[in-house]
């Protein structure tokens, strides 16, 4: 669909990202698969609900902060073509924060401390990621503390399996980021952290399962996949909206070694809708 032919709501649609909107769920399932909590604890949806609404926020609250920005680079967007209003945007974020935040709220004040951190990165990473050198450290960490909320929320432990997922979402997040800010300006030599985006396969040698090794080797071929569109082709943009899915595969491989079939077949679900999602509306 051309860019250009969006208005009403399917603007707002583009504005939040909504493509990206069930790598958010996976993250969600993840975190609830290594607490141990069965999907049909009604605490999980309401939670999963919570972080899509704060990533949504997150990506409506980017655009305002980089309006002047899109003007220049991307007039094509929804808030420099004129589609959504600033003070629309503005608006809007603030009530999706407001609401998620009422959403962690009702399942445990120690998850609403965890969700609020969660929020207050979310702003900095908004406020200051042009220019920030360590902003893909920040994005990064809003995604490892959908994990930490989560699991906070359930009132879960924090086992050394936990950690260890943590860093290796966080290591493939912060590398697949540092590519995408190379994304106006490609440079070869930039992108040695895209070795970052390999590392999480390793998670499945943790169990001595064989299904695990199935979902690794679906995340190694799709992440293989998609850094070729990075190395050879020099496609930056299509490639960083193929990592962003891999998140979910990453997540159904955290879900598998925990042992949470159906949080891993939800995961699965999850990859497979935000690549139908990034057909309409792009990922980045």
């Amino acid at each position: 669909m051309n860019s250009n032919a969006k208005s009403g709501w399917l603007a707002y649609l583009e504005l939040m990202r909504i493509s990206n909107n069930p790598t958010v769920i996976s993250n969600t399932l993840a975190g609830v698969a290594l607490a141990g909590v069965s999907l049909g604890d009604w605490r999980v949806w309401l939670l999963a609900l919570a972080f899509s609404l704060f990533y949504s926020a997150g990506m409506v609250f980017n655009d305002w902060c980089d309006y002047a920005i899109d003007q220049r680079e991307r007039p094509e967007r929804p808030l420099p073509s004129g589609r959504v209003s600033r003070n629309a945007a503005l608006l809007l974020t603030i009530g999706l924060f407001g609401i998620g935040l009422a959403c962690v709220a009702l399942v445990s004040w120690q998850g609403l401390l965890w969700a609020g951190g969660l929020v207050g990165l979310i702003v900095l990473y908004d406020l200051w990621h042009k220019t920030n050198p360590i902003s893909p450290i920040l994005m990064a960490g809003t995604r490892i503390l959908v994990y930490l909320s989560t699991i906070a929320a359930l009132d879960a432990a924090f086992s050394w399996q936990v950690w260890l997922a943590v860093g290796l979402l966080f290591s493939y997040v912060m590398g697949f980021t540092f590519i995408a800010k190379s994304e106006l300006r490609p440079q070869l030599k930039a992108l040695w952290p895209a070795i970052c985006v390999l590392l999480p396969i390793g998670y499945a040698l943790i169990t001595p399962d064989f299904s695990p090794i199935l979902v690794s080797v679906a995340l190694l071929s799709w992440s293989l996949h998609s850094m070729g569109l990075v190395y050879r082709q020099r496609q930056i943009g299509p490639a960083i909206g193929r990592l962003i899915a891999g998140i979910s595969l990453f997540d159904a491989l955290v879900c598998i070694v925990a042992g949470n079939l159906w949080a891993c077949a939800f995961a699965i679900a999850a990859f497979g809708l935000t690549r139908l999602a990034q057909r309409s509306i792009q990922g980045t």
